[in-house]
């Protein structure tokens, strides 16, 4: 099987069930050609085109009663669609996956497809190629267009076309192509570079999946980001702006091509993300699954998909057997995104698995004002497009309940719907893109349809073009449903600078739409001294959303001057509002930020965790300085055991090497709960160095011997922070065996489990017959760290439950050393005790005899691992050739130590 240069935005995993979109395999079907000279001859040859009708699809039942689907296109006008954008004209513009199901079908190469609705009776009629470009990858992820630029996303390329003479043909001579961008990695797969959309503040923001990237611009600046999914070689490297990025990043950047600037990284694989009006930024990111997510990116956030440190380690390989699942989620659902670890968001909505891609941000009220502030994404596994409707609250904004806003009926679930992208045209109707097929393996179905949503009993189809040449026409199209169209809107009102200003700031006096009256905030920003005074005003807006919106423009405006706003909104009641000040200061040296700082930790209320990952943005590269000058100072007066959940959490959120042994401290004075200790521990878990590293770990093994901490949840815990986060692994190829030792001696004939515990034990003879356990255990610190430690372990069980358990130990295993595994590679085998096991990184950690944990790379050793049910290393007291009277002296031996 061979896959095809766009992967499915989800890798879903379920039993034998493998789900990648866009897959395709060797076969072909004999009777047809395996390539034709363009699009027209493969549409006159092939005729057995289907769709979806539309009595398949259901709306949510709270919205089903005004809104209607209609086609818009369908092949042969289009086929596969993958990513689509619309123009000032009302024409749409797609990418397709024609050639993904059989190989290249179609010589030519890749088409940008313009799509038109020539006679406006609400339905498309006539299609055409823009371009053709052999060069590109099969099926560019994304497309983008700005007046006569138009956008597209072909890996490694972000290519702007401009249509000089406007005739929605590239012709060679007239029309200009650059590469605004390159350096993307992961050409034949779909992890990488997605779609470009608009920003309100002028700038285009795009996303790209975790193959990586390695951007150089043409203003000098470099950006890199890698992980242990794509781009290994570059982990722990830097970019120009003095961050090291991990994993998928969103980010934003000017036309030109200049001013490249992160979002927000460690992103799985987000295939779109919208930036609303107000600067808020939405997506959805795939999964491993099923841990799908819809979420609000913070500025500057983590996502928590690799490691934090340099991306190298998997979720898998950190994932905790004591993780709970999340809603639909799969059981690690904390692990997925390292929920408990500082430095990564929220998780937002996790809904289980998923193929999330296309997303809107309804604005306007064209489909009814109930819609007004609905985000919908669509996705291909769920054959559905889910809505949700944000909500501002405290520090963040709350995605709510996620709902189908356009499914299939239950008698439909079979139909061939795979959604793909979703778009607002310009008259405020909503398209929907379906690639039409199957299945995620190759099939001979090649088909596509758009559809067009709008209100019912609307019967006005008729589409005005845009003017984008007169300030009515430009303020009209400012306020237009289709974002990019908007966009250059934009453009061209902050063209005339102060001159337009009385007439923007008249219109924006008369908005009621709170998104209209945003998006000329933003222009106001940008028109010279007379705009930016009159937002600087807005400052002091009794309306919250407001505020937020004037202080990010004017951050963006005059950077110069964002300190001294800071310093004013810092000690703003809103929540909100002291968060954007945060996410401002990353940058900004302590000096002067400490007094900002210092009056934004004044106003953690100690819970809320968005705020205090705000804060922590604010303290990047300056974290010693901000614990040790400002957090530390205002708990000396308080003694370790009287530290609250705020005080353990700035700590927490600091992690610096202080911040740590601050911690320790809290940890052996108080009796910390089990939940909130497994929270803490990943604090430890933060290191910067080996030695660092080494530091860290001695402190968490230290708390196994706190007396509060004796029970097995504890030390479970305590056990596995050390084993999946702490330990200096450097992975390796199977090329040795590691075996378990053979313990069998002449087997002894035993007595019942109840007739030996009621016999009489010794203390003395049993630690020394006990001796021969500390080839696999440690007892009183002595032993290997093999099997579990058997220093407390008797001291809550019956002295017959530790008769059993010495001589049936598969009976019942002990909660952690359950996965017994034997990994084989030729001729070499290693056995031992399964720590974890990451299927994407291809690796797995495993504790052989004495001990030592090796991290095995299994694929690329060619290695099978054999999962070994019910089966402990530990012989039998049998096999030991221990009699009636030794089993009872160890077990009063271990019960009393």
């Amino acid at each position: 099987m061979k896959e095809l240069e766009m992967r499915c935005a989800c890798n879903l995993v379920a039993g034998s069930l493998f789900l990648t979109i866009l897959l395709f395999v060797d076969s072909t079907d004999a009777a047809e050609p395996k390539s034709f000279s363009d699009r027209e001859s493969f549409a006159a040859y092939k005729r057995d085109y289907a769709r979806v009708p539309v009595t398949a699809f259901q709306f949510d039942e709270q919205d089903g009663d005004d809104l209607k689907i209609e086609v818009w296109a369908t092949s042969p006008l289009i086929f596969s669609p993958v990513a689509m954008d619309v123009d000032p004209q009302g024409r749409v513009w797609v990418t397709e996956g024609i050639d993904y199901s059989v190989g290249r079908r179609v010589d030519t190469g890749q088409s940008i497809i313009v799509l038109t609705d020539t006679d406006a009776d609400g339905k498309a009629d006539k299609s055409h190629v823009f371009i053709s470009e052999r060069k590109l990858r099969h099926a560019p992820l994304g497309i983008a267009v700005f007046d006569n630029r138009i956008v597209l996303s072909a890996t490694p390329d972000l290519i702007v076309y401009t249509d000089v003479n406007r005739n929605a043909v590239f012709d060679e001579g007239i029309d200009k192509r650059e590469v605004l961008l390159t350096g993307f990695q992961g050409r034949g797969h779909d992890h990488t570079l997605h779609a470009v959309i608009g920003g309100p503040n002028g700038q285009w923001y795009f996303s790209y999946g975790n193959k990586g990237a390695d951007i150089q611009t043409r203003d000098g600046r470099r950006f890199i980001s890698s992980s242990y999914y794509g781009f290994s070689e570059a982990a722990g490297k830097k970019s120009s702006d003095g961050h090291l990025y991990v994993g998928g990043l969103a980010m934003r950047v000017n036309p030109d091509g200049t001013g490249l600037q992160t979002v927000g990284q460690n992103l799985r694989n987000t295939h779109d993300m919208f930036v609303t009006s107000m600067g808020d930024v939405f997506h959805s990111d795939n999964d491993d699954p099923p841990h799908c997510r819809v979420t609000w990116l913070m500025e500057h956030g983590n996502l928590g998909y690799a490691d934090l440190r340099d991306g190298s380690k998997s979720w898998e390989e950190v994932a905790k057997p004591w993780e709970k699942p999340q809603g639909n989620a799969g059981r690690y659902a904390e692990s997925h995104w390292r929920q408990l670890y500082p430095g990564t968001l929220p998780p937002g909505n996790v809904y289980g698995a998923g193929s999330p891609t296309g997303n809107v941000f309804i604005e306007g009220d064209e489909l009814g004002k109930k819609y007004r502030g609905r985000y919908l994404v669509t996705d291909m596994v769920r054959k559905e497009v889910m809505g949700h409707s944000p909500q501002l609250k405290d520090a963040q904004i709350e995605m709510g309940e996620k709902r189908p806003f356009i499914s299939l009926k239950p008698e439909s679930k079979k139909e061939h719907f795979l959604p793909t992208d979703v778009a607002l045209n310009i008259d405020g109707s909503l398209l929907l893109s379906d690639f039409y097929n199957s299945t995620s393996r190759r099939t001979l179905l090649v088909s596509g349809t758009i559809y067009r949503i709008s209100r019912r009993g609307d019967t006005n189809t008729i589409q005005a073009k845009v003017d984008l040449e007169s300030n009515a026409g430009l303020m009209t199209a400012i306020m237009n449903p289709a974002v990019n169209v908007r966009h250059a809107a934009f453009t061209k009102l902050r063209e005339q600078g102060d001159g337009v200003f009385p007439f923007v700031k008249v219109t924006h006096a008369n908005l009621k739409n709170p998104y209209h009256r945003a998006r000329l905030v933003w222009l106001m920003s940008q028109l010279g001294e007379l705009g930016q005074k009159h937002v600087e005003s807005m400052l002091k807006s009794d309306d919250e959303p407001e505020r937020i919106v004037a202080f990010r423009a004017l951050r963006f405006a005059l950077p110069q001057k964002v300190l001294g706003y800071a310093k004013t909104m810092a000690k703003d009641e809103s929540a909100s509002v002291r968060r954007e000040v945060a996410l401002a200061l990353r940058d900004v040296p302590f000096a002067e930020s400490k007094s900002i700082i210092a009056e934004l930790i004044k106003g953690y209320d100690g819970k809320n965790r968005w705020y205090l990952e705000a804060i922590g943005t604010a303290a990047t590269g300056k974290e010693d300085e901000v614990y040790e000058q400002i957090v530390r100072p205002q708990l000396t007066s308080k003694s370790f055991g009287k530290w609250n959940g705020r005080d353990r959490n700035l700590a927490w959120r600091m992690h610096t090497r202080q911040a740590i042994d601050d911690l320790y401290d809290v940890i052996t004075s108080q009796a910390i709960e089990l939940e909130e200790l497994r929270r803490l521990l990943m604090a430890f878990a933060m290191f910067t160095t080996d030695e660092d590293r080494e530091y860290r770990m001695k402190k968490v093994e230290s708390f196994a011997s706190v007396a509060h901490y004796a029970s097995d949840d504890f030390q479970l815990t305590i056990r596995e922070v050390i084993d999946r986060d702490l330990r200096g692994l450097k992975p390796e190829l199977l090329r040795t065996s590691y075996l378990m030792p053979n313990f069998a001696s002449k087997h002894t004939k035993l007595s019942p489990i109840d007739t030996i515990a009621k016999m009489s034990g010794d203390f003395e003879r049993g630690k020394i017959r006990a001796s021969s356990c500390l080839a696999c255990h440690q007892i009183s610190g002595n032993g290997s760290a093999f099997g579990p430690n058997m220093t407390a372990w008797g001291k809550e069980r019956t002295i017959e439950q530790i008769v059993k358990d010495i001589v049936d130990p598969n009976a019942h295993l002990a909660h952690g050393y359950e996965r017994s595994v034997r990994v084989v590679a030729g001729k070499h085998v290693a056995e031992g005790l399964l720590i974890n096991y990451s299927h994407h990184a291809g690796s797995l950690k495993l504790k052989i005899f004495g001990g030592e944990i090796k991290k095995i790379l299994f694929r690329k050793s060619g290695g099978k691992t054999n999962h070994l049910k019910n089966r402990s290393w530990m012989p039998s007291a049998s096999e030991l050739g221990l009699t009636d009277q030794d089993v009872r002296d160890i077990a009063e031996y271990l019960k009393r130590l």
